[in-house]
């Protein structure tokens, strides 16, 4: 796991295979290729977030992509896009923008439901 101290300020992209808490400030991108996300209460996030799971207890402008779930917890400020299959929006939360679940649902299966293809009948005759 990393921690993104309450000093730092980072401006660019951060790409990561492990969880992150950010406590500090972080501006531009960030690519959660695995782990979770964690924006905690003293945190602030400006970014394009990509990732699996992600919550947020500071504040996010931006937009979040997430494979799975984004969290806003009661202290939790968002303004931006979320695009997630599942949200979990606590009492407290501040959200302002736009919710997103269907494009998720529709590029990914995360129910796994298998199409079926129709097949010609043959007719007798």
């Amino acid at each position: 796991m990393t921690t993104i101290g309450p000093s730092l300020l980072i401006t660019g992209e951060v790409t990561s295979q492990e969880d992150i808490t950010v406590h500090g400030t972080v501006k531009g991108h960030i690519n959660m290729e695995g782990g979770a996300l964690r924006v905690a209460q003293q945190g602030h996030v400006d970014a394009e977030v990509r990732g699996s799971s992600v919550t947020i207890d500071g504040s996010l402008d931006g937009s979040v992509t997430a494979a799975t779930r984004v969290e806003l917890t009661p202290n939790a400020k968002v303004a931006g896009t979320l695009t997630t299959p599942a949200v979990v929006l606590h009492d407290g939360a501040t959200f302002n923008g736009l919710i997103d679940m269907e494009r998720q649902a529709k590029s990914k299966n995360p129910a796994g439901l298998k199409i079926a293809e129709s097949k010609p009948v043959a007719q007798a005759g």
